[in-house]
């Protein structure tokens, strides 16, 4: 995005930020603002959890495909959660969760994972105002990103689809396990072993919900669903293959030489 579209967007629009608060700190934070009579930008719509580890990577998912422009979570200072070791929590899915955005092309800086305790009413304020403003000068969802409405609801689709998968989530949990304690072998991953293994899981999931979403749109072959996620036919049809496997893809016809896959949920008509 050029220079002068970022000041015209700074200028004229106003985002949608939500902001997940924990029921202990950044919440009481945010009513101590308010108390205290601290401005801060009124973009902001709170929802109010327990605990920042209770924000579900589907609710981020879930506030970009409904409008937000940027989403916010905001959870005890580390060390002080009142469920002890429920903001570590966040901090692992949290990563998972922005690191899936960014492999989709949602600019990481439309999300935001911070720490807020019941006595910072100005650091709350300072937090909202300065988010929104970030979030301003990127403009609407879909903007710097160069993707129109139909894309990003695809790709926001696939991303659900993918942090709700087993294999993701389990790995998003397990990172400070594996980075400290190791596994059960005893093996310690390197943060950057762990970024690897994380990284190649979102690949998979990302491409695998992909897949499953255009095959339950219609029947389709390998060389379709290739250019339409812009990956290899080659590794399209790995992952067809074990979706096949799994049960969640079978044949659907033949069309000339090439064969169509469809989603067993379309029942093969």
């Amino acid at each position: 995005m050029s220079q002068s579209t970022e000041r015209k967007f700074a200028r004229y629009f106003e985002p949608k930020v939500l902001a997940f608060c924990c029921n202990w700190c950044s919440y009481a934070g945010a009513d101590l603002a308010g108390i205290s009579r601290i401005q801060y930008l009124p973009n902001v719509r709170i929802v109010r959890v327990m605990c920042s580890g209770m924000v579900d990577p589907t609710f981020v998912i879930e506030a970009f495909l409904v409008g937000a422009d940027g989403v916010l979570v905001l959870g005890c200072h580390l060390g002080d959660c009142h469920y002890l070791y429920g903001n570590y929590e966040a901090v692992n899915m949290m990563n998972a969760t922005r690191r899936t955005l960014e492999h989709v092309g949602i600019d990481s800086r439309r999300f935001c994972l911070d720490w807020v305790s019941a006595a910072e009413g100005a650091q709350f304020a300072q937090i909202i105002s300065n988010f929104t403003d970030q979030v301003r000068e990127l403009g609407p969802l879909g903007a710097v990103e160069g993707k129109n409405a139909e894309e990003l609801a695809f790709e926001l689709r696939a991303v659900k689809a993918a942090v709700q998968g087993e294999k993701l989530r389990w790995v998003a949990s397990k990172q400070t396990e594996l980075t400290t304690k190791g596994n059960k072998y005893g093996e310690v991953f390197s943060k950057h072993e762990m970024n690897r293994a994380l990284e190649s899981v979102i690949v998979d999931e990302v491409a695998t919900s992909k897949i499953l979403l255009l095959l339950r749109q219609k029947p389709s072959s390998v060389k379709e669903v290739a250019a339409t996620i812009s990956l290899c036919p080659s590794r399209v049809l790995r992952y067809i293959a074990a979706l096949r496997r799994k049960g969640l893809v079978d044949l659907h016809s033949i069309e000339g030489t090439s064969p169509l896959y469809c989603c067993l949920d379309l029942g093969g008509s």
